[in-house]
């Protein structure tokens, strides 16, 4: 069970991050509107918060860690996730 967690939140973490292309005019628009809403009110330190939509290890650990209060497998999911998205684009490479 708790690996089927940590294979899902890393998979799924690439998913929204990265790799499927329909959801990136949807993540431009919430970045752009999160940092111009950050920019607005001068709160410099809320910006490197917007990493945790954009980075797929990010989202995996922090997904992981709410979703199972454990941090060896939110660890291991950030792990699992950059090692898919460098297979990802090891195999995708021209």
């Amino acid at each position: 069970m708790i690996t089927e967690t940590i294979i899902s939140a890393a998979l799924l973490a690439n998913f929204i991050t990265w790799y499927f292309e329909p959801l990136d005019t949807i993540r431009e628009y919430v970045i752009d509107k999160y940092l111009s809403f950050v920019l607005k009110r001068k709160w410099f330190w809320a910006t490197p918060a917007i990493k945790i939509i954009t980075c797929p290890k990010c989202l995996a650990f922090w997904g992981t860690l709410i979703y199972t209060f454990n941090l060896i497998d939110a660890i291991l999911a950030s792990m699992l996730a950059l090692f898919i998205k460098w297979m990802i684009e090891y195999v995708a490479k021209p």
